[in-house]
């Protein structure tokens, strides 16, 4: 074909696409699809689906337990203080968007597809801090926390407390059967500071118990950013691939039109419909990871039917860098699995001290008074004082285990330290893929793309390029977009997982807490 019969042919297709554009751009929807210099997509007209930039949360509130008791308080972290717990215990947006391109409606009816998630309207914005105050009122496993946290103060409650005296009635007979009639009052007094230990057992308890439930909030507060993330990103996936699928039923239409004309062959239409058969799919794909988000993060708050809103925010927010070594000094020393890890093991500490003090025995004293009542008539009076000598029980047993169980509990120490540097190690690997993906798309592809498109258009008008072409470097772009969408998630995820201390699992149940730190065993009460 001549040079004369391209520009015939460019004439032709491109009367007939502003023809298509005139009758379907200037409707009543106003809708149009804007590409800005980031690469990002937008349709104006449209109802947005995200609002303003969220605030920055400052992450203060989720580092300071609550105190194990009214007077206490948890002392500061410190990889190596597991002594000075049991001491303590005992002691007591942006640029103008340009528009490239305008695009017509929908022109496949997709009857009988379910639609993507909208903002339901009249609904206010939904902030990630109003997120985590829903959860905070309706999600279970906050709640177990709360309650083992009293269980284990009601716990130290009991473990001081003296045993109850014991009152009585005896009867006798002296000179007569039952002329004598009295009563005793029995008190055991407890030896050895064991009421002093239990308590200090008790009160690590309840630093474990408030740092285990500190963790589950982590992990819940943790499960709501990323699901929040999560929504955003499926959200902006759904707009990006209805963009995409614009293009190729765009392509369908004008490609069949051209053909009429004989101005393409018959393989061009072909594989214009199999693009857009293709495209149809992955925005499926994208509105099911859409509606499937959305129920994920109604579920993380603890509400079934959590109704649609827009939220606010962007995926595109300030990504803070992550250092490695900061990320892991904060993280072994702020971790509360670490710090409950070392409350257990001053409990286990404290518990040795206390099954060595339980051979002390207690003093038992019983005093009595009577009267025989046959004359002459008397008073009686009585006392006994005795102890329990450890002639054979001396705790023996107890102590092994308790010694034991402290073994186990420092170990756990260490090996929960190289557990989450492990942890830490992988997660970091997926932060620093996800942060050159998202530099690589940002910085390279994406304006590479766009200099693509406009070049092909620019060919286009000059008869260089036909159509199809057009359509595939949009095509490009847009798929850019997506692979950029992915990434983006990916590093907002791997992000939160860092700095919120690798704890997930926000609707696992809470860890449960025995009533004694001692599993192997130990002594079933002071006053015994």
């Amino acid at each position: 074909m001549t040079r004369s019969g391209n520009a015939a042919r460019g004439g032709i297709a491109r009367w007939g696409i502003l023809g298509l554009l005139c009758l379907t751009g200037c409707g009543g929807t106003g809708r149009r699809i804007t590409f800005d210099p980031r690469g990002r997509i937008d349709v104006l007209g449209s109802q947005p689906l995200v609002g303003a930039a969220r605030e920055p949360s400052t992450g203060n509130e989720t580092r300071t337990p609550a105190s194990p008791r009214p007077g206490d308080t948890i002392p500061a972290s410190d990889r190596h203080r597991t002594h000075e717990v049991a001491r303590v215990a005992l002691e007591e947006e942006g640029e103008p968007q340009t528009p490239v391109v305008a695009m017509a409606e929908w022109l496949e009816d997709r009857e009988g597809a379910e639609p993507a998630p909208v903002a339901a309207g009249g609904l206010a914005p939904l902030s990630l801090e109003d997120l985590r105050q829903i959860a905070v009122s309706r999600n279970p496993t906050l709640e177990q926390a709360r309650a083992q946290v009293a269980q284990a103060q009601g716990n130290w409650l009991q473990a001081g407390l003296y045993p109850n005296p014991t009152v009585g009635y005896e009867g006798g007979a002296n000179n007569a059967p039952f002329d004598a009639h009295g009563g005793f009052v029995s008190q055991n007094i407890v030896l050895g500071d064991k009421l002093g230990l239990n308590r200090a057992v008790a009160s690590c308890d309840v630093q474990r118990a408030q740092w285990e439930a500190q963790a589950q909030r982590l992990r819940v507060v943790n499960d709501i950013e990323i699901r929040y993330v999560a929504a955003l990103g499926a959200q902006r996936q759904v707009a990006v691939t209805s963009e995409l699928l614009k293009f190729a039923s765009e392509g369908v239409r004008i490609s069949e039109k051209l053909l009429e004309g004989e101005q393409v062959a018959r393989a061009d239409v072909l594989q214009a419909r199999l693009q857009q058969s293709q495209t149809r799919i992955l925005l499926r794909n994208a509105e099911v990871q859409a509606h499937a988000a959305w129920k994920q993060l109604g579920t993380i708050l603890g509400w079934n039917d959590f109704p649609l809103r827009p939220l606010e925010g962007d995926l595109e927010d300030l990504v803070p860098d992550v250092e490695w070594e900061t990320a892991y000094s904060e993280l072994i020393g702020g971790s509360p699995l670490i710090h409950a890890a070392r409350s257990r093991a001053a409990a286990a500490m404290v518990q040795v001290r206390r099954e060595q003090a339980e051979p002390i025995p207690n003093l038992q004293v019983t005093g009595s008074v009577g009267r025989d009542f046959l004359t002459p008539q008397f008073m009686m009076y009585g006392l006994q004082v005795g102890v329990a000598l450890p002639v054979f029980d001396r705790n023996q047993g107890n102590i092994a285990a308790a010694t034991a169980e402290l073994a186990t509990a420092q170990a756990e120490v260490s090996r929960l330290e190289l557990s989450l540097r492990d942890q830490l190690a992988a997660t970091f690997q997926r932060y620093e893929s996800a942060y050159n993906e998202v530099e690589t798309y940002r910085d390279s592809i994406l304006p590479t793309a766009r200099d693509n498109l406009q070049l092909t258009q620019q060919g286009y008008e000059e008869g260089e390029f036909d159509l199809l072409r057009v359509l595939t470097a949009r095509r490009d772009l847009t798929e850019a977009n997506i692979n950029y969408v992915k990434a983006l998630t990916e590093l907002r995820i791997a992000v939160v997982e860092i700095r919120g201390m690798l704890l997930t699992g926000g609707l696992d149940a809470a860890p449960s807490n025995p009533i004694g730190s001692n599993g192997a065993g130990q002594s079933s009460g002071a006053g015994n």
